[in-house]
């Protein structure tokens, strides 16, 4: 599941924002390159803490559309990956900004969840995925292995 998208980032923080971020040197358009980079980064900083308690991948809210439902990414998930994004397309922050205080809050935010003191929510109703703790959505079977045992056979006589 996706939890944000280059035109999450363009409606949240202004096209104008974007360009500047991304296309410094010439400052004509969005780079979406290079904010798909970021937002790639940042899902896989909230997939590492949302693995702690939710199977992976999310099975997203059902929002619902006018001849059925369309499953989406929670919409706090939505901001929190946003903001962890956006703090990434930028070099150097001052602890002070806007931008580096949203950070931290997303990241604050995001052990919280790991932690079980904070949960995602589905503004419609229902979960965003199955409880890492009940198992494997999906009917998988999972299984152990024992570290295999190397024989004189195998290491040619050296130990």
């Amino acid at each position: 599941m996706i939890y944000a998208t280059v035109q999450d980032m363009i409606d949240r923080f202004g096209e104008p924002e974007m360009i500047q971020l991304t296309d410094a040197a010439d400052q004509v358009e969005v780079k979406a390159a290079r904010i798909q980079l970021k937002l790639d980064d940042a899902h896989a900083l909230a997939d590492g803490h949302l693995g702690r308690v939710y199977v992976l991948p999310l099975d997203g809210c059902a929002k619902p559309r006018v001849g059925g439902w369309d499953y989406v990414a929670p919409p706090q998930l939505t901001r929190i990956v946003c903001d962890v994004a956006r703090y990434y397309l930028y070099d150097d922050l001052a602890p002070e900004s806007e931008v580096y205080r949203r950070f931290k809050q997303a990241t604050t935010e995001l052990q919280a969840i790991a932690d079980g003191k904070a949960r995602l929510v589905c503004p419609w109703g229902g979960d965003p995925g199955a409880l890492a703790d009940q198992g494997p959505a999906s009917g998988e079977t999972w299984h152990t292995f024992a570290a295999r045992q190397i024989g004189a056979d195998v290491d040619g006589g050296y130990r």
